[in-house]
């Protein structure tokens, strides 16, 4: 029935300007991070839900079942409209967990997705910094650990369900950091945000801790929301 539930939204769902988009902020951050973005996608009609949580005080996986409790009454309230999501660095991390919750309701599970600088593939930067004391006295024990300690989320938490419509992942390359021998945002290393479900990847020059201000990622998360099915 939920399988036969799942292809009747994905047939008749047409993307309307009203459907809600959740912004999900990255560890260390709050609503504040995703704030131009909001205020973008407001402008062109998106009912806009800047998500905001307290990122180091427990677990990406308990973060992520209060994020799909927080969705099931957003699908009430548009039951059967998809609901679409733009996140930063953690924030995918959540919403993986959150979307992979028995709790997670349909209408999460069939909408688009912005990825903005997901560590989906490990963060080789959080784990050098996981040697320092410092470094674990202000990220703390709960997500701050986890990213100074895990390789690959997708194995942990396991990938996007396939029925989500549309996934873009947009990478930053403005970063100067020794630590990454390779392209990165000073923080992830582009080849750290790839997916293994189909997704479209953009690069832009933009370094980690500024990308959700970046007129070109505005501009891209818009037309990407704007296409057609």
């Amino acid at each position: 029935m939920k399988k036969l539930l799942i292809c009747i939204l994905l047939t008749t769902k047409l993307l309307a300007s009203d459907d809600f988009v959740v912004c999900i902020h990255g560890i260390m951050g709050g609503p504040w991070c995703m704030k131009f973005l909001e205020k973008n996608l407001k402008q062109d009609g998106w009912s806009v839900i800047n998500w905001g949580y307290p990122s180091t005080d427990d677990y990406i996986k308990n973060h992520g079942e209060i994020l799909a409790k927080q969705l099931t009454l957003l699908a009430k309230e548009k039951p059967g409209r998809p609901i679409h999501f733009v996140t930063h660095s953690m924030g995918s991390l959540v919403l993986l967990a959150a979307l992979n919750h028995p709790d997670a309701p349909i209408e999460a599970k069939i909408g688009r997705m912005v990825l903005i600088a997901p560590p989906l593939q490990g963060s080789a930067w959080a784990r050098w910094l996981g040697r320092f004391a410092i470094a674990r006295r202000i990220l703390k024990d709960y997500s701050g650990k986890e990213l100074m300690t895990m390789n690959n989320y997708l194995e942990t938490y396991g990938d996007f369900p396939s029925s989500i419509e549309k996934t873009l992942v947009i990478a930053g390359s403005l970063g100067f950091n020794p630590i990454l021998k390779e392209a990165n945002d000073g923080t992830v290393a582009v080849k750290e945000t790839f997916l293994l479900s189909p997704h479209e990847l953009v690069i832009v020059k933009s370094g980690h801790k500024t990308i959700f201000y970046s007129k070109k990622v505005s501009k891209l998360t818009r037309e990407f929301f704007r296409q057609p099915n």
